[in-house]
């Protein structure tokens, strides 16, 4: 019996906050990773106070991220690989300028996506694990530097009964409102105002449902890593639970301390400091919302569902 030969395929999700990626061999159902990483590039940084213009500083940063990544994916042997923008470029007025900067310096073919296609992806990155793969009721978070969608799958277990993509993110949250270092308490009320009228989106039948919960993305990566008291090993994070108690405990301990000493914080990219309370507090009121108990813990986000999209494609909400 003749092996099947390797065919070398990579995904990269440019977020708001970072960009990542993974490469894997699609002839093995991209279950063979072969690299993947993530750099923080903060390409969304003070998109607000710009006039909704990406900033020349954090193009720049971003485009010799995604070379780094790149040149990594093609040293693997990497045949093809698929790429996509989410809420800062969604957003951003000079978007067409990056796009163009890193087809010609790269030859790298950007697509933006819709919230509602990132929600998709998102949602099938956590289905097609074979953890959660048939979970009758399954809804996936996932919290990122200027969006956080929501995907409530249908009973059947497959397809997507709900899905929205919510216009707050970790670090459009910490620009708009959590400006002091500390945050002061002001500042975290009116945050979780805005949180809670975005929440209001949601539809009513979303609670009080009976559902697997599980989150993706750096945030509830980070927390799970705090939570395991600075295990930050993608192994051990992956299926982590976090009880709400005990995220409520983490996010009142993050919020009095300063930058610098979330830095040192076990588990939590010092990267990352200045963001993960805007993100704990959105996914601690989501968690209320939801009259959830528990969220469990998925290290496979957007860029896996892309990867299983468009190279790996099965039976797919």
């Amino acid at each position: 019996m003749t092996a099947t030969a390797p065919r070398i395929v990579a995904a990269i999700d440019v977020g708001t906050n970072s960009v990542k990626i993974i490469v894997v061999d699609a002839s093995a159902d991209c279950e063979r990773l072969l690299y993947e990483n993530t750099l923080i590039t903060r390409l969304g940084e003070g998109m607000q106070a710009y006039g909704m213009r990406l900033k020349e500083a954090a193009i720049r940063r971003t485009l010799d991220a995604l070379e780094e990544l790149v040149q990594q994916a093609r040293a693997y042997g990497a045949e093809q690989i698929a790429a996509v923008g989410t809420a800062a470029l969604r957003e951003a007025q000079n978007r067409a300028e990056f796009l163009q900067r890193a087809q010609e310096r790269l030859g790298l073919t950007i697509e933006i996506i819709s919230g509602q296609e990132e929600a998709r992806l998102s949602y099938l990155a956590v289905r097609r694990d074979p953890v959660w793969r048939e979970s009758p009721h399954l809804t996936v978070v996932d919290i990122g530097g200027g969006s956080t969608e929501v995907i409530v799958g249908a009973s059947d277990g497959k397809n997507i009964a709900f899905r929205v993509s919510l216009d707050m993110g970790a670090v459009r949250l910490t620009e708009r409102f959590l400006r002091s270092d500390p945050p002061t308490l002001a500042q975290l009320d009116g945050a979780s105002r805005a949180i809670r009228e975005a929440l209001e989106h949601l539809p009513v039948t979303v609670r009080h449902r009976p559902c697997t919960l599980v989150g993706v993305g750096g945030t509830i990566a980070n927390l799970a890593a705090i939570d395991k008291g600075g295990v930050q090993s993608a192994e051990e994070l992956h299926h982590h639970v976090i009880p709400v108690t005990r995220l409520e405990q983490i996010l009142r301990r993050l919020a009095t301390l300063s930058i610098e000493e979330r830095k040192t914080v076990p588990g939590l990219e010092p990267a990352r400091a200045d963001i993960i309370v805007a993100g704990a507090l959105i996914l601690s009121l989501l968690l209320s919302h939801l009259e959830a108990e528990q969220i469990a813990v998925s290290i496979r986000g957007l860029r896996w569902g892309l990867l299983y999209d468009r190279f790996c494609n099965k039976a797919s909400p």
